[in-house]
């Protein structure tokens, strides 16, 4: 793997080669990976070629010479970029400590993150201007119902209600990056008032067709009476939680209400987060034939020196416990990427699809992972990224 000043190296040298190679039809190609679009499922030894930020071609030998750079990626899988639905990225305002986007993307394999709730409406407006318009990534939001700069004395219900034309207004005034509503609901969150909050959000989002991400943690309340209030297309975040909120009862059987509701197209992330993923809570869930839709990070100040560390590691643990690569891929690029759906081809790589790839490789030996409940386990083989290219360009990590 190539260090940053190394990087930084090939960077300038790239630049040199445009500007002397300005009649070049591609910006970029890159050869002889191993392209992986689960999308459509497509595999197969191929070259990409990269220009005006969309792919251009995808085909085994194409020309070398009609590009101003060109990238070797013999024995790594070059996939779309990562997609992380469940991230921590927003400063100034909320309560979760958050990371940078760019930084780590550039050495994740993250081509768009989506911030899920470490704002309100009243901070919507700084999301935008300071994260998502600067960053080289793409980024989106979700806006959480409770907002932090409340009157600590007011009633919280009461408040919450308050907000909720408030909430509604700033997500149809930023459209193009923010996705709908974020609730945490849990004893150990909201408290007592988690079932009035969950209401609250229901008739928020059903009133203005918004999307609701909801976060499970201590029951109660339960999962059964939280499915029932999410409708299609809505998503439960921390899937494979180890509390009492989990999918699966202790004898490993569904829930009442689970499988009814992804048959009526409830979406279930994963949310790995500080506290949110048991091994065997995962182990459980997957036995009774239910993986989680997507795979996210729940990434933040708290836990990037672990237990997450990035998303590779996360689709890792995923790998580990039994889960196909493509079905890995798949939960971390296009199947993300259709439910924030605003940009067209995103997750995929199809000619006029957005440049966004990852290249990654696939490591034998032997990996410590470690889960949320601090159990540790070791991987055989772990998910390592290469290189992000984001909007056709490379993204370089600070020196």
């Amino acid at each position: 793997m190539l260090s940053r000043r190394q990087l930084a190296t090939v960077a300038a040298s790239a630049a040199l080669s445009q500007a002397q190679n300005p009649d070049r039809p591609w910006d970029l190609l890159i050869r002889h990976g191993d392209v992986r679009d689960p999308g459509r499922g497509f595999a197969a030894r191929a070259d990409v070629a990269v220009r005006d930020g969309q792919v251009a071609a995808i085909a085994p030998g194409l020309d070398p010479r009609q590009a101003r750079e060109v990238i070797n990626a013999a024995g790594l899988y070059v996939v779309p970029g990562l997609v992380d639905l469940h991230s921590h990225i927003y400063f100034g305002g909320g309560s979760v400590p958050s990371i940078d986007a760019d930084p780590v993307a550039a050495r994740s394999g993250v081509t768009t993150w989506v911030d899920a709730g470490s704002f309100a409406y009243d901070n919507a407006g700084g999301f935008r201007r300071y994260i998502v318009d600067r960053s080289q990534v793409r980024v989106f939001g979700f806006v959480y119902l409770y907002p932090a700069n409340r009157d600590p004395t007011a009633d919280p219900v009461r408040h919450a209600r308050a907000s909720m034309k408030a909430t509604a207004d700033v997500i149809a005034a930023h459209p193009h990056c923010l996705l709908g509503v974020k609730v945490q609901i849990g004893s150990n969150m909201n408290g007592r008032y988690s079932p009035e909050f969950l209401r609250i959000a229901r008739e928020l989002c059903d009133d203005h067709k918004l999307k609701l991400m909801v976060h499970i943690s201590d029951a109660p309340p339960d999962v059964p009476e939280i499915l029932n209030h999410l409708r299609p297309g809505d998503i439960l975040t921390h899937a494979y939680t180890g509390h009492g909120t989990s999918l699966c009862d202790p004898a490993g059987k569904l829930k009442p209400g689970v499988a009814e509701a992804r048959a009526r197209g409830v979406l279930f992330d994963l949310g790995h987060g500080l506290g949110s993923f048991s091994f065997a809570e995962a182990r459980k869930c997957l036995a009774a034939g239910f993986p989680v839709d997507t795979i996210s990070s729940d990434l933040y100040a708290r836990n990037i020196e672990g237990p997450v560390y990035d998303m590779p590691t996360t689709m890792t643990k995923l790998l580990h416990l039994g889960m196909p690569f493509d079905d890995v891929l798949r939960r971390s690029t296009v199947a993300p990427a259709r439910i924030i759906g605003r940009l067209p081809g995103m997750g995929t790589l199809v000619p006029g699809a957005p440049a966004d790839l990852a290249l990654l490789s696939l490591e034998d030996g032997e990996f410590r992972l470690v889960d949320s409940l601090r159990q540790e386990e070791t991987a055989k083989r772990r998910i390592s990224c290469r290189l992000t290219i984001c909007r056709g360009r490379r993204l370089l990590a600070p020196l």
